[in-house]
């Protein structure tokens, strides 16, 4: 049996504590050790709660996902809406201060999949996976083109996320409002906020 072992508070308190530290150090250096260590534990007993690195990783971020997710939806529209209106909201919610370190992690993680190291690849496969999943729910598209638009969507957001972290000053904000702009046209309705 790998993962999940032991009592489910004290893996919860581990992944809590897991969480937070990726969040304020990254992922591109974690080691079981460091991270046992600032958890006041052994490495040995993270692998018997967890199984694997990878499997505490994959728990670590998709735990990060999760609560990136609950911030977003209480910004988004309730029903699903428009690719172009769904976008609108994600622009504005991608702004907000508490979600900085979350997205952070989340480009770190994509960085380091792009140039084929792993864990991170098959963790971050897992994780646009979630990603598409979740966003193609809040998609009021033909079910035939739902993969492809929520695809889309996350595409565009991993976009405007790059534009945010590497250009200077307001440059995300202005290509996130131009983009939604075009995409809405005059007449486009759904969300309304942002």
């Amino acid at each position: 049996m790998t993962g999940g072992r032991g009592r489910p508070e004290q893996r919860e308190a581990f992944l809590s504590g897991a969480v937070e530290h990726v969040l304020r150090h990254g992922v591109a250096t974690l080691s079981l050790r460091p991270l046992a260590a600032a958890l006041g534990t052994s490495d040995r007993m993270l692998l018997y709660y967890f199984g694997t690195r990878e499997q505490l990783l994959t728990a670590v971020l998709g735990t990060v996902g999760e609560r990136l997710q609950a911030q977003f939806a209480a910004t988004l529209p309730a029903d699903p809406v428009s690719p172009a209106a769904l976008l609108r909201g994600l622009a504005t919610a991608l702004q907000e201060p508490a979600a900085e370190a979350s997205l952070r992690l989340y480009v770190e993680v994509s960085g380091l999949a792009a140039r084929g190291q792993e864990p991170h690849r098959t963790v971050a496969a897992a994780v646009a996976e979630g990603w598409s999943s979740w966003l193609g729910s809040r998609l009021d598209v033909p079910d035939g083109e739902r993969a492809d638009a929520a695809a889309g969507v996350l595409a565009v957001v991993d976009g405007l996320l790059l534009v945010h972290f590497l250009a200077p000053g307001q440059a995300a904000d202005r290509a996130a409002g131009w983009l939604v702009e075009r995409l809405t046209g005059p007449h486009e309705t759904g969300y309304q906020g942002g």
